[in-house]
């Protein structure tokens, strides 16, 4: 007998961007629906079994849709009833300001609650449940994961700046992603016969394929957490009873223990892949980081030409102007332009060592598309120029060959200091010099 398909509804452009996910999820039948285009289609909300939606799904470039949000969250109260399941992503969403005496409402200030109030559907439900939204400058990228069901989904997409803290009466429920004992990134309100889930979600809408992947991934957690939930013995009655269940136990913790081992080798790989994904901001703060942590070499930054950066020596001198660029599709000269200028406004000479890291073909698929070889007549002007080109995928690999003892920290900064042209360091560690 064939499983009936569940209903899930992916509502509004905030979560999915500005083209509709294809999406085919085994026992889902997935529905996205624009708003406020097509808000006239929605069908009434207990007709799905989960709903993902933004936590300020109503609020569109300064517009609140009020009354539409309230049609909806009456909705939502019948659904949950019902048993379907709602799940908030956040990410940067505002908060009320601090009142440290407005103890009622967990210090919150009363215009800052009407204003979340009034645009955010999220606010709304936490308000009822005595639960107090925070908000920091910077993405939350690490919380302990409570529920393994969304391991894989933390690990690529769950980072937010917000954070939430019951207060009062208030309870967070089922926690999913924690910071401590009563901060959480993530968790899970039972109403009704349903649930609401707060999850954290960075989204990046210029990549197509990442959200699909996100959503396909958050899908998949959020099904295998309700068919879990649903049949979940209570948590004090986990600890083993048999005496072949203590054996088994004990086996898979070991296992587990070695997971977790393999899990934190892996970690290093993973960061050292992430630079070859990051857009120009990222890239420009990343890749000096990089070479101090990974590399062993020391940076520093100033603030006339922000994409710039000094590599020194161990007497903290500046032996080498360094930039990065980043590009959608294939390498531009005016990167070197660019770099020979900067240098050039520096008073430095035409022989002072310079260094241009490029991250290119950021809209690739796959990695064969991605690491492609810089052209010759690129690599011929930067020889020409003195500046020296790698790709990003180069200091990969090099990084990749000094764990493998196959080269050494200081043999990338003599070849940085002493060549031209492009340093391809290819995937086995080899290095070629093309000028």
């Amino acid at each position: 007998m064939i499983p009936q398909k569940r209903r899930v509804l992916i509502f509004g452009e905030q979560v999915f961007g500005s083209k509709k996910p294809a999406l085919s999820i085994d026992y889902c039948e997935v529905e996205a629906i624009s708003f406020p285009a097509e808000y006239g289609k929605l069908s009434r909300l207990a007709d799905y079994a989960l709903v993902i939606l933004d936590y300020s799904a109503f609020l569109q470039e300064g517009e609140v849709y009020q009354h539409e949000q309230e049609i909806f969250q009456k909705q939502m109260l019948e659904a949950l009833d019902k048993g379907t399941c709602f799940c908030i992503l956040h990410y940067d969403e505002d908060v009320p300001p601090e009142d440290r005496y407005n103890y009622e409402d967990g210090h919150m200030d009363k215009r800052g609650i009407a204003s979340c109030t009034a645009c955010q559907i999220g606010f709304r439900w936490l308000n009822a449940f005595q639960i107090r939204p925070h908000r920091i400058s910077s993405p939350m990228i690490a919380a302990t994961i409570e529920r393994n069901e969304f391991k894989l989904y933390q690990e690529r997409w769950g980072a937010s700046k917000n954070f939430f803290k019951p207060y009062g009466g208030g309870r967070l429920g089922d926690a999913i992603f924690s910071l401590d004992k009563e901060a959480m990134l993530g968790f899970a309100i039972s109403v009704g016969r349903g649930k609401i889930l707060y999850l954290p979600c960075q989204r990046d809408f210029s990549r197509t394929q990442s959200v699909e992947e996100c959503l396909t991934t958050l899908i998949n957690s959020i099904v295998t957490y309700l068919t879990r939930s649903s049949t979940e013995i209570p948590s004090w009655a986990i600890t083993p009873l048999f005496t072949k269940e203590t054996q088994l136990y004990d086996e898979l913790s070991k296992l587990q223990s070695k997971i977790e081992e393999l899990q934190t080798a892996l970690e290093p790989y993973q960061v050292a892949k992430a630079l070859a994904f990051m857009s120009e901001y990222e890239f420009e703060e990343a890749v000096p980081q990089f070479l101090i942590t990974h590399l062993g070499l020391s940076t520093s930054r100033d603030e006339e030409f922000k994409e710039d950066f000094w590599i020194l020596n161990p007497d903290s001198e500046k032996i080498v102007i360094a930039e990065t660029k980043s590009y959608a599709r294939g390498f531009k000269k005016s990167g070197i332009y660019s770099l020979y200028n900067h240098r050039e406004a520096r008073g430095l000479d035409d022989t002072f060592p310079a260094l241009l890291v490029v991250n290119a073909h950021l809209n690739a698929n796959s990695w064969k598309e991605k690491i492609r070889p810089i052209d010759r007549q690129d690599y011929e002007l930067a020889a020409k120029d003195n500046i020296v080109l790698m790709r990003i995928e180069d200091l990969i690999f090099f990084w990749n060959s000094v764990i493998e003892e196959q080269h050494s920290n200081e043999e990338l900064l003599s070849v940085i200091l002493n060549q031209n042209g492009w340093i391809e360091v290819q995937m086995d560690g080899n290095i070629v010099i093309h000028n």
